[in-house]
């Protein structure tokens, strides 16, 4: 199949290497085709093309002749009106490319009644897509894992803290980047199958007590896990924390992995063992929790 990844720079780019090993032909829309990552993409055996997502005629181009189009949501990059503004142009785009097929990463939690903008932005998104009649699957992942590395939780991790959402004895809901990207890529090659559908995604459920000590197990150093510090975070941040406390992700993992058990699920300490060279560059020495 020959299928463009939108953003394929951006946080879920391995989609674009994981089609590729599996086969696929992959056109990689990225906006700066001079980038190390489009460097790398390019030596993989990738077509790199421009496609941005402010800019709805380069997506349309990018877009002519593909079997499938991989795309999320972008409000990590600019934020909930961003994203808004650029799910309705990739949608413009791919109705005029008149795609088979598109694959976007949504959110669990999207609504239109959300008292958090970005799942009233989400729900918005996926409201155009299916408004304008484009054969789609929509996954939306709960919190990632990944999200362990935004910028406001790296001071912590150095500081021997492994910053919570949610109070650290509760178990939140969460996602690996590697397992979204493994239902993404049965999405695109079993699109006759799973077109037209919604699937909530999650690959465990932990505790950040559960977590911390996962984490701790693996480096030389002890994680004290401790709630974010929600005063020192921007609102829409706190709204969002505050709904993953309650009322949080309710995903039937269970029956989720039992439908899709090609997929190799990642549990937390699984996953983390898969990042080691990221905490322990963060987490370096084994000393005394700061504070």
């Amino acid at each position: 199949m020959r299928i463009l990844v939108a953003g394929a720079t951006g946080r879920f780019g391995a989609i674009a290497e994981l089609l590729l090993a599996r086969g696929h032909e992959v056109r990689a829309g990225a906006r700066d085709l001079d980038s190390p990552a489009a460097a790398r993409l390019r030596e993989l055996g990738a077509e790199l093309v421009r496609a941005d997502f402010d800019a709805p005629t380069s997506l349309t181009v990018a877009a002519g002749g593909v079997d499938a189009v991989f795309a999320s949501g972008t409000a990590h990059h600019v934020g909930p009106e961003g994203e808004v503004r650029h799910g309705a142009n990739l949608v413009r785009a791919l109705g005029a490319a008149q795609v088979p097929h598109l694959v976007f990463v949504s959110g669990d939690g999207a609504a239109a009644d959300s008292p958090v903008p970005l799942f009233r932005a989400k729900w918005r998104v996926e409201n155009e897509i299916r408004a304008a009649g484009i054969p789609h699957t929509i996954l939306a992942p709960t919190y990632l894992m990944e999200n362990v590395f935004n910028a406001w939780n790296i001071e912590p991790l150095r500081a021997g803290v492994f910053p919570s959402p949610i109070p650290v004895g509760q178990p939140l809901q969460q996602t690996a980047i590697p397992d979204l990207l493994a239902l993404a890529g049965l999405a695109i090659e079993r699109r006759r199958e799973l077109a037209g559908r919604r699937i909530a995604v999650a690959s465990d459920e932990v505790s950040a007590q559960r977590a911390a000590e996962a984490i701790s197990s693996l480096i030389p150093r002890r994680l004290e896990p401790r709630p974010a510090p929600l005063e020192q975070l921007p609102p829409p941040l706190r709204l969002l924390f505050g709904w993953l406390e309650s009322p949080g992700h309710r995903v039937g993992i269970e029956a989720l992995h039992a439908e899709f058990a090609e997929i190799a699920w990642h549990d937390y300490a699984a996953w983390a063992g898969e990042q080691l060279d990221r905490f322990r560059e963060l987490c370096p020495h084994p000393e005394p929790v700061a504070g």
